[in-house]
């Protein structure tokens, strides 16, 4: 690979002769996402595609449009920064490739620490997400995570997104995926948070890999494994229940509610955490819309809340939502929680119909009876705007082996009473 040289400016000696850091040249497939403005940037794409050249051209040089405020900084504009990998071994590979980049710099590379100094204050140290305690502490300027879609989403929200408040620092992920995981709640992040873009980048945007042998790995790999690895795709996870040619139908992301005219019924489902506190599973409200024309649009919000939190946000979501009624399961914990619902709606003058329902079949059979026959004659639009509808599509595409089922209960339970609400039922209240 080409290489740009960097002149080191320092003062250590006057017989100090040309130092240099030897940085790739940017591949033509990689310009754009470098001169990307955005703070925080996923890169999902496939292998060789060039990840660890595009990351050492961001850590030491920085990012974005060097001549305005989307510049961000690299070690030679003074930057902290961290290169974080899954584990030991692949920390070796990028100290490998640090010090072939700095061979000629004069600069002196601390094995002990994984860290590297540049004379601007700047510095890169080289981490594994094997130790998330030891990536507490420091503010950084901004972070390389490599291959991330293999470490666990703690290492992340825990540990490296609050070391970048302070000073604002940016993040770019370089990873091939590793099925329709957290990574790919981060790339859906994309159009919803506007600090955040993200980009699919196959294997076959790069010029230096041959289409031959692009044909041979489909052959040696087959479609669904080339599909990951090379293409960049999220691929379905093994046992999920629902096909992910159901989550491609024509307008299966509405920007748009339907007008006030055109909907029949309004309704909230609600799965709460059954925990005692913030900690405990994720709760769900799922917003459901039911055209005339038998569409059923949603949205949702999943996040982990206590009991209190919980019955505030039922009344907030309800007040702007104005749904015909909410429906809960109904055991010990979601009859208290319904009961702080109904309170707080009756001080605030604003009484609210809430169903509920008592589940007599098993969660998977009940869940695929009702929400398949709609997923398949393309009949639910998600809100493509909202971090929680895209967290419960992702819950959906995992379902039933991936980790949280919140969200698609109650989607269940909400289709359920708009079924029961279109041929005249009243649910239980």
């Amino acid at each position: 690979m080409k290489r740009l040289n960097v002149r080191i400016k320092t003062h250590l000696t006057k017989r100090t002769k040309k130092r240099r850091i030897e940085v790739p040249l940017p591949l033509p497939h990689q310009r754009e996402i470098l001169r990307d403005r955005h703070r925080h940037k996923r890169v999902i794409c496939g292998r060789r595609w060039g990840k660890t050249g595009a990351g050492l051209i961001a850590a030491i040089l920085g990012h974005g449009d060097p001549s305005g405020p989307g510049h961000w900084k690299g070690m030679v504009d003074g930057g902290t920064l961290y290169w974080v990998a899954p584990t030991f071994a692949q920390s070796k590979k990028i100290e490998r490739d640090i010090m072939l980049a700095f061979a000629n710099s004069g600069l002196v590379y601390v094995k002990s620490e994984g860290r590297i100094e540049h004379p601007s204050g700047g510095s890169i140290t080289i981490k594994t997400a094997a130790a998330p305690v030891s990536l507490r502490g420091e503010g950084l300027d901004g972070m390389i995570g490599d291959e991330f879609a293999f470490v666990r989403k703690e290492v992340w929200s825990d540990a490296l997104r609050p070391a970048l408040s302070d000073r604002r620092g940016w993040s770019m992920f370089l990873t091939t995926p590793n099925g329709p995981n957290w990574m790919k709640d981060q790339h859906d992040l994309d159009g919803v948070d506007p600090t955040y873009k993200s980009w699919q980048c196959p294997t076959s945007d790069n010029c230096l890999i041959d289409q031959a042998e692009l044909d041979s790995a489909l052959l040696d790999l087959g479609q669904a494994s080339f599909d990951q690895e090379y293409r960049a795709q999220f691929v379905d996870v093994s046992g999920a229940e629902f096909s992910g040619l159901y989550f491609q139908t024509p307008k299966f992301w509405f920007d748009d509610w339907p007008p006030e005219s055109e909907i029949r019924f309004r309704v909230i489902g609600l799965d709460p955490s059954k925990g005692k506190n913030d900690k405990s599973d994720y709760s769900a409200f799922v917003m459901l819309a039911l055209a005339g024309d038998g569409q059923i649009y949603v949205d949702a919000d999943i996040e982990r809340r206590d009991v209190r939190k919980i019955a505030e946000k039922a009344f907030e979501l309800c007040a702007l939502f104005e749904p015909t009624g909410m429906i809960v399961e109904t055991n010990q914990f979601q009859e208290l929680l319904r009961c702080n619902i109904e309170d707080l709606a009756k001080r605030h003058g604003r009484p609210l119909p809430i169903f509920g329902k008592t589940h007599s079949e098993n969660k998977r059979t009940r869940i695929r009876r009702t929400i398949t026959p709609f997923l398949s004659r393309g009949e639910l639009h998600f809100k493509a705007s909202s971090r929680g509808a895209k967290l419960l599509v992702s819950q959906l595409q995992d379902f039933p082996v991936g980790a949280y089922d919140d969200g698609p209960d109650a989607l269940e339970m909400g289709i359920s009473l708009l079924v029961d609400l279109l041929h005249g039922k009243t649910p239980p209240a």
